[in-house]
């Protein structure tokens, strides 16, 4: 007679000593990726990447001095910047040298304060506005304010035979290149600094001259000599004064841009913003 072994009956294993080995894994790679995370945590951040600022002197709006540079629209520009996480690098230069940069492919740069034209954005993307002016005014000798004054429009004031002085390679808004064009006046183009532009309508060289309000009576009352002889009067038609903008290289990546462009629509609801504007208008 032949015995069969009987296996005794192999009985399930329960659904907790299955998991069992599984949690020991997890556990023993959740404690190898601790230091990891600990090291990861622990890493310092990049630093924040440099943005070259150019300023041009052009007070009030901005200053450049042997000290320094400074002005309202170079602290609201500051303050965006660092909003947005960036290490503005301030650097003087000229307006024309400015916009040859940009026209020449700027490095990863701004300039603050500059008005937004078709030609300007072929090369350059705009960012803003950084500052809203106060509305352009007139710049005439006293003796002559009632002439300009009694106009009844811009373009019967320029086809009055008032002689018209402005800065050479600057932008004074839509407003005067459509009155300009209108009535086919041709202006006298200076590369003399404003303060030197304003002593030609004292000296009788010229008439009259259109600049914005802040910049006029800034100059008014920082030269006793031109606050004596001159006088600012509206413009006929009350136009508005040009935006001026935060302006970008196109090279300047759209995120970024979007990153700065929310940066400075905060910064415009803060009191400091609020302070640097009055300021600017002397209020």
């Amino acid at each position: 007679m032949i015995l069969h072994r009987v296996r005794p009956r192999a009985w399930p294993l329960s659904p907790s000593a299955c998991l069992r080995p599984l949690g020991i894994l997890l556990l023993a790679l959740a404690t190898c990726a601790a230091p990891l995370r600990a090291g990861h945590a622990n890493a310092p951040a990049p630093p924040p990447r440099e943005i070259t600022v150019y300023v041009y002197h052009r007070p009030p709006f901005f200053t450049t001095t042997p000290e320094g540079q400074g002005g309202p629209l170079v602290e609201m520009t500051l303050l965006a910047l660092e909003r947005a996480g960036l290490k503005p690098r301030l650097v003087t230069s000229t307006f024309t040298e400015i916009l040859a940069i940009f026209r020449a492919d700027a490095p990863f740069a701004c300039a603050p304060g500059v008005y937004r034209t078709p030609e300007r954005e072929a090369f350059a993307r705009f960012i803003g506005p950084l500052y809203v002016p106060l509305p352009p005014v007139i710049v005439v000798r006293r003796a002559d304010a009632g002439l300009a004054a009694s106009a009844r429009s811009l373009d019967s004031l320029l086809a009055g035979g008032l002689r018209v002085v402005l800065g050479d390679g600057y932008w004074y808004g839509s407003w005067l290149a459509q009155a300009l064009e209108r009535t086919g006046t041709a202006p006298a183009r200076t590369r003399d600094e404003n303060a030197r532009m304003l002593r030609s309508i004292v000296d009788g060289s010229y008439d009259i001259s259109f600049m914005s309000h802040e910049e006029a009576a800034h100059l008014l009352r920082t030269h006793p000599d031109l606050g004596a002889s001159l006088t600012l009067r509206p413009v006929p038609g009350n136009p508005s004064g040009e935006s001026r903008y935060l302006m970008l290289p196109k090279r300047v990546d759209t995120a970024t841009a979007a990153r700065i462009d929310a940066a400075l629509r905060e910064l415009v609801e803060t009191p400091r913003y609020r302070e640097l504007v009055r300021a600017l208008r002397h209020e």
